[in-house]
């Protein structure tokens, strides 16, 4: 039975399902979209590829300062800046006028999306006293649907109604984010303002942290391979013309992405009766034998179908379990650890897809899956038996 402060219970089951939802279809919907309405807008490539790649560089530091300025000044507080700041940048994207605006929406679209995942991770800690795992695996699950909702969708309001119809359908579900928010959200139980106390928290739990943001860059480093050269070694080594090779790596992340959705509660449940550290060690496994299919396989749809189904295993422990270590942190270095978490997963795609396709470029084909896919999750489950024991005084407290 999940126990709530103040009976919270049903309401915020709502609206943090909601906010999950709302923190990445944004995302899911503009990135498929963003360099051709950048080319649109008359961009030439570079600037289309950098207003594409914007939101993942400002992202990467910013959403580690979004959680500690949500520890700082509150979760309600920094949610509400989030939200408020997503729909600024919507309008800015719907009416942008030349690439140049379109970057700047870009930007500010990072910064502000930068509170919201972290303050709603945070206040999953906050809230749910005795059990996160079912609110938590509920967030995830919410999350997971608004990724195939979105990058299914987007292209198809584009083609039909125009650019202007996404950011119109996501302004109108942030609104309703917003203010459901303002209205329903309860101020988080939260001790006074500590300036110091998350980083300070965060030194002391350092290696809980680590492990938290380890396990999640190995598996993401991955994805960052699938993405950036997958596609390159279908189309060269296999004859694959451009918009197939490109629909196969759609296929996979969809696949692996829908069948992450029952491993979520899966890993809660794990979690609540072993360890969070069983699900994380079986997720770090799933993606070694997903890397591991991929190399030998590549060529093959039916191992690549087994690969993506494999992968989803991992993506809902890993997932799970990594965000489950940083939000039962002590309550003033929840939302510092939960970005430094995501922070993991937007770095590990940022330098997987560059770092794969440069490894093909200058060494060739062999052993690019094993060596960023299958080595990295190995060395952290590594890490997690050589500190088994340690890991296990965390848990009791």
């Amino acid at each position: 039975m999940v126990q709530v402060i103040g009976g919270y219970s049903k309401s915020l089951y709502t609206i943090l399902g909601a906010i999950g939802f709302v923190a990445l279809i944004d995302t899911s919907m503009i990135s498929p979209i963003i360099a051709s309405q950048a080319r649109a807008l008359n961009a030439d490539a570079f600037l289309a590829g950098l207003i594409a790649g914007a939101y993942s560089l400002v992202a990467i530091p910013m959403i580690v300062l979004g959680g500690y300025l949500t520890d700082t000044f509150g979760r309600r507080r920094a949610m509400t800046v989030g939200l408020a700041g997503d729909l600024i940048a919507m309008t800015l994207y719907a009416l942008s006028p030349s690439p140049q605006i379109l970057l700047a929406a870009r930007v500010l679209h990072a910064v502000f999306d930068s509170f919201i995942v972290p303050s709603a991770l945070a206040l999953i800690g906050d809230f749910f006293s005795k059990d996160v795992g079912r609110p938590l695996s509920l967030f995830w699950t919410f999350v997971t649907a608004a990724i195939i909702v979105g990058s299914g969708s987007a292209s198809g309001l584009v083609s039909t109604l125009g650019f202007q119809t996404v950011y119109i359908v996501i302004g109108a579900l942030v609104a309703v984010s917003l203010a459901a928010t303002l209205a329903g959200l309860p101020t988080s139980p939260h001790s006074k303002p500590d300036r110091r106390g998350g980083t300070r928290i965060i030194r002391t739990y350092a290696l809980r942290v680590s492990l938290s943001m380890l396990s999640i860059l190995s598996m993401y480093l991955l994805i960052g391979g699938i993405v950036g050269t997958l596609p390159t070694m279908l189309i060269d080594r296999f004859g694959f013309d451009e918009r197939l090779a490109a629909a196969q790596v759609g296929l996979f992340m969809a696949l692996s992405t829908a069948v992450s959705i029952p491993i979520f509660p899966l890993s809660a449940r794990l979690t609540k009766t072993r360890t969070p550290l069983l699900p994380l060690v079986m997720g770090q496994f799933a993606s070694m034998a997903t890397a591991l299919v991929l190399e030998h396989g590549v060529g093959s749809l039916q191992l690549r179908l087994l690969a993506s189904i494999i992968f989803g295993f991992a993506l809902g422990a890993v997932i799970f379990s990594s965000s489950y270590l940083v939000v039962t942190l002590p309550q003033e270095a929840r939302g510092l650890g939960s970005g430094l978490n995501q922070s993991a997963s937007l770095l590990g795609v940022a330098i997987g897809a560059p770092l794969t396709s440069l490894y093909i470029s200058t060494i060739g084909w062999t052993n690019v899956f094993t060596i960023f896919g299958a080595l990295p999750p190995l060395a952290t489950s590594l890490l997690i038996f050589i500190i088994r024991r340690r890991a296990a005084k965390w848990i009791k407290e």
